[in-house]
Formats: C-alpha cells, structure tokens, sequence
C-alpha cells in the first residue's frame, strides 16, 4: 500500500511540474509576432527593400537575454546613403509581449492578443510572467503604451 502511495504522490507531482515549467516561444513564432506589430505600424517587409533581422545574431544568449529582437530596416539602394532602422522590436520568449526598442513603446491590440495568448497556451506562461520587462530591456521610465480599443 505504501509504494501504491508514493506511485500516485510521485505521478501527482510530476504532472505539476510539468504543468508549472515555461516554455519558451520559438523564433519563427517570435518573428511572426514581430511582423503583426509592423504591420500594425504601417511597415510592409518586402524582404526587397524593408527587411526583418534578427539582433541576436552576436552571441548564444541573445542581444537581450529571455528576449527576442528584431530591426525592421529599409534597405539603401545608393551606396551614399545609409541603410535606415525603421524599428527595433523585441519579443517576449515567455509571452510574446512586445516593445519598441527605442521609443520604449509597448504594443497591445486585438491582433496582438490573440496571437499572445495563442502563445502563452503553448509555453504555459501567463501574462504577470513579463512584469519586469519594461526594466529588462531599458524601458522603466520611459515606457508607454500603444493600443487600439478592441
């Protein structure tokens, strides 16, 4: 009878901590979070002349670690003029919540949501998971919001 304890004991906890364990998105699912938000913002990525790259390129842990980071970048097509970052999105590997970078803007849309929430079903995450992220990535004081009513 004890070892048929420990057996459902052992079960019971094992089931709740693989409830409990965050997965992290993956980066395809990020980058498509990264394009919504463009789009959102007006920017068509033609891959030709507005492109999407990934700043994470640098090292293992990412430009910024637990994140995802993408510039949207409009291509020269003089060798006189500089290429332009048109934005810097990053992405939540827990949640799919989403920043500019340089405007410490934070995105919140229909759209947006559901592509989140979709998310947060896959990693187990919820939304308190990315509380600290305005400060993780810079954004602490200066951080606003970008929304449109539902």
């Amino acid at each position: 009878m004890r070892q048929l304890a420990f057996f459902f004991f052992f079960l019971v906890a094992s089931t709740l901590c693989a409830r409990a364990r965050v997965h992290e998105v993956e980066f395809d699912q990020a980058r498509q979070v990264a394009l919504i938000v463009a789009r959102y913002d007006n920017i068509t990525v033609d891959d030709r002349t507005v492109v999407i790259n990934s700043m994470d390129t640098r090292n293992d842990i990412g430009f910024i670690p637990g994140y995802f980071s993408f510039s949207i970048i409009r291509e020269s097509d003089s060798p006189a003029r500089p290429d332009e970052t048109i934005r810097m999105y990053v992405v939540s590997k827990r949640t799919a919540d989403t920043w500019e970078l340089n405007l410490c803007t934070h995105y919140s849309f229909p759209e947006l949501q559901k592509a989140q929430r979709d998310i947060m079903h896959k990693t187990g995450a919820s939304s308190d998971d990315d509380h600290d992220m305005p400060k993780a990535i810079g954004c602490a004081n200066q951080a606003q919001m970008k929304s449109t009513p539902e």
